[in-house]
């Protein structure tokens, strides 16, 4: 129905525009003052004739902006809404129709659809790239520093990823209940997966598949979120997760479609945790203020073995004009360790974005995080880490973004990556191309180094203290 309504209204623009041109040519009464029609022909210009034109043309424009606001103008659901140009029931822009909307299968011939009819909304996307590595190491890794895109030369499908997924807050003035269950097939599966849980084993979606073997070929089965939604209209609304879902810790995240880089930063990978199982409140305290908090079983796991829970919580500010915001989260408690034991670790996030122009935006990032080794059986290491990520971003047009990430990581108890008070670093610039809105190419060039410390390799194997890679990826939404 929608490409019909395209083509009915492009063939009405053009047969209004060639009638209009011939009408202005051979009638002026189009114009609206037929008393100055007599005397108003091309070999006879005259103040009148001008007049005529002038009107006939004002018409035709504004009926030509009528048509076009069909499809161009913001579509309102409101029920009051009686002008067919701007109400619900048709998509608000035709660069739509060339995308499948995964949904789209249940639909059925009456016009109806049972997932979508009943809140639900199934969607995924699938993300696949290649990276190359100047330094050809022997191993074929990339790593570490550059991931999830590890591989050195090699096709990668890093996520066919699936979601299902239901509004608990739909109606603002209602109870409400929803949820949300993400799956994912690829080799980010390693990275989403528990790998967490009792004496350090790894439970529920880390013992599906051999997801601990860094390698391009290594296609793995994860669902980093599976979760009961539930809403309650009590201020201005607070939503209640119980289940299995993602960290509101750091910047960058797992879903490719999120993030403006193929590659990831040290904080991301070293810092942060990828998931929690626990239950996280969020409500809006005012228009500028944002709140989530809950208690968690740690990182990255889903059972505790120890009863020991964990905080997780954020609060946000945004700026009326929303061009600055600010965003505070911190996670702490105690950590299964491989002993059976229990070690307080905390690691806290600060992430600020800046609106530079109506082209330019800035992002700047502090994640700092803490390992107490408190147990008495293996006193062990502590561990310390920390870093600063800078992000600028350039709009060069609808479809092209420039961007740019300078990072430094400090290693400081060498527990990470082996060296006590390394220092990392790497400059990130890419480019986002949104073929239309369902297909965006995503090309970068990185550099690594390190100011003591060689954990790269080159093709015989010798320690290199950098690496420069190039990679790009392609993500296609459904």
């Amino acid at each position: 129905m929608q490409k019909l309504n395209k083509i009915t209204r492009q063939a009405r623009m053009t047969g209004l525009l060639l009638s209009g041109l011939g009408l202005m040519a051979i009638s002026p009464a189009f114009g609206g003052d037929a008393a100055c029609a007599p005397s108003c022909t091309p070999d006879k210009p005259n103040a009148c004739c001008t007049k005529v034109f002038e009107e006939a043309g004002d018409k035709l424009a504004a009926e030509l902006d009528r048509l076009t606001a069909e499809c161009c103008a913001p579509k309102s659901c409101d029920t009051g809404c009686t002008d067919p140009n701007t109400c619900c029931g048709e998509a608000s822009s035709d660069d739509e129709d060339c995308c499948f909307k995964l949904s789209s299968v249940f639909d059925k011939c009456d016009g109806s659809n049972h997932l979508t009819d009943n809140g639900w909304k199934l969607s995924g996307w699938l993300e696949f790239g290649m990276t190359f590595n100047g330094n050809r190491p022997a191993n074929d890794l990339n790593t570490p520093g550059v991931g999830f895109n590890q591989a050195d030369s090699q096709f990668m499908m890093n996520q066919l990823y699936f979601v299902l997924e239901k509004d608990a807050a739909a109606n603002e003035d209602c109870f409400g209940w929803g949820g949300r269950v993400d799956m994912v097939v690829g080799s980010d599966a390693q990275d989403t997966s528990t790998f967490g849980g009792p004496n350090g084993n790894p439970n529920f979606d880390g013992v599906w598949t051999s997801n601990n073997t860094a390698t391009a070929n290594q296609i793995g089965l994860a669902m980093p979120q599976m979760y009961a939604s539930f809403y309650a209209p009590i201020g201005n609304g607070v939503t209640l997760n119980v289940g299995h879902f993602y960290t509101t810790i750091g910047y960058e995240v797992v879903p490719a479609p999120d993030n403006f880089f193929y590659s990831h930063a040290y904080t991301m990978q070293f810092n942060e945790p990828f998931t929690h199982t626990g239950a996280l409140a969020s409500t809006d305290l005012n228009d500028n203020v944002a709140l989530t908090g809950g208690i968690t079983t740690g990182w990255d796991d889903f059972e505790n073995q120890n009863n020991k829970w964990s905080f997780l919580g954020l609060i946000s500010w945004t700026s009326d004009s929303e061009d600055t915001s600010v965003a505070f989260s911190l996670s702490t408690g105690a950590e299964n360790d491989a002993f059976g034991g229990t070690s307080d670790l905390t690691v806290f996030s600060i992430v600020a974005q800046q609106k530079l122009s109506d082209k330019m935006s800035y992002v700047f990032q502090h994640d700092h995080m803490f390992f107490r080794n408190g147990d008495v059986a293996d006193p062990g290491q502590d561990a310390e880490t920390y870093g600063i990520n800078q992000y600028l971003y350039y709009d060069m047009c609808d479809s092209t973004r420039a961007g740019m990430r300078v990072e430094w990581w400090r290693d400081h108890n060498g527990t990470q990556l082996g060296t006590a008070g390394a220092n990392y670093y790497e400059v990130t610039a890419g480019l986002n191309y949104k073929w239309n809105s369902c297909l965006r190419i995503r090309p970068e060039v990185r550099w690594d180094w390190s100011d003591n410390a060689s954990p790269w390799t080159n093709s015989s194997g010798a320690a290199k203290n950098s690496q420069f890679t190039v990679g790009t990826d392609v993500i296609l939404t459904f």
